[in-house]
């Protein structure tokens, strides 16, 4: 079985009609005939069960039943009530035997030819199915039957945890039925272009500010000249006792000497 999932994008579902009917097949006749062509794992993702995602596997569980034999399961039940439930749509008498044994006769009845074409298990609520319960229906896909997934996206996000990737690893289709992401994806995106709009009117038409006058910043000169010294503060004056000042001498002082001849000179030795 192939371990490549192909995702389609999300596929609006409506009730078919007779008119529908005569003019193209179905969503569910779609799936169905998927089903049919070859032996496959697939997964359908839906979104909140409002009646649409019961009528669809309702209608599913019809288209199928036209081509090959259908077995239906819900999310009430466990991994041992499982086979018990299968045993019965397979006409299986389950009275005195225990849960192993009623797993061998599901197993041996699968590997059987099917009433009508190939046996398909559609399983709904999977998203509330638990580990055991997903472990048990990987389990079945190593038998001749033809497995659709049906639940919600958080089923996805389970899918990738470490015990479950063995079932991850089996599905071959992936549908997306719910198209209430997109319409959330939409309607955001109308949003945006809305507020984008909004936002390029409210320039073109809003009166503008008065211009205002620039502010001129003047170049900062640097001073390289070098800096002037401090002039020295004046020294405080001190009361210092006062010194005869050197009068010069006056012009009746500036008399020449007379030398008397007859005067002797000191005796030299």
């Amino acid at each position: 079985m192939s371990e490549t999932i192909t995702a389609t994008s999300a596929i609006p579902w409506l009730p078919t009609t007779s008119e529908q009917a005569l003019e193209a097949p179905s969503l569910a006749e779609q799936v169905a005939l998927m089903l049919h062509a070859e032996r496959q794992v697939m997964i359908l993702i839906t979104g909140s069960d409002n009646g649409r995602v019961s009528g669809f596997l309702a209608e599913l569980t019809h288209a199928v039943s036209d081509t090959d034999t259908a077995l239906r399961i819900k999310a009430a039940i466990d991994a041992q009530a499982l086979f018990v439930l299968l045993a019965s749509q397979l006409h299986i008498p389950v009275q005195n035997l225990t849960p192993m044994q009623v797993a061998t006769k599901v197993g041996d009845r699968l590997r059987e030819n099917a009433p009508n074409g190939n046996f398909v298990l559609l399983c709904e609520g999977a998203h509330n199915y638990s580990n055991q319960l997903l472990e048990s229906i990987r389990q079945l896909s190593n038998y001749p039957i033809n497995i659709a997934l049906c639940g919600r996206p958080k089923l996805l996000h389970r899918l990738w945890r470490p015990a479950l990737s063995a079932l991850k690893q089996r599905f071959n289709y992936r549908l997306d039925l719910n198209e209430r992401r997109f319409t959330r994806a939409f309607i955001l995106l109308i949003v945006l272009i809305a507020i984008s709009i909004a936002i390029f009117v409210g320039q073109r038409w809003w009166p503008e500010p008065p211009a205002t006058q620039p502010k001129v910043h003047q170049p900062v000169v640097a001073n390289t000249a070098p800096p002037v010294p401090a002039a020295d503060a004046p020294s405080p004056i001190v009361n210092a006792p006062s010194t005869p000042a050197t009068q010069e001498p006056s012009s009746e002082d500036n008399v020449s000497l007379i030398i008397d001849p007859t005067l002797k000179q000191p005796p030299t030795h």
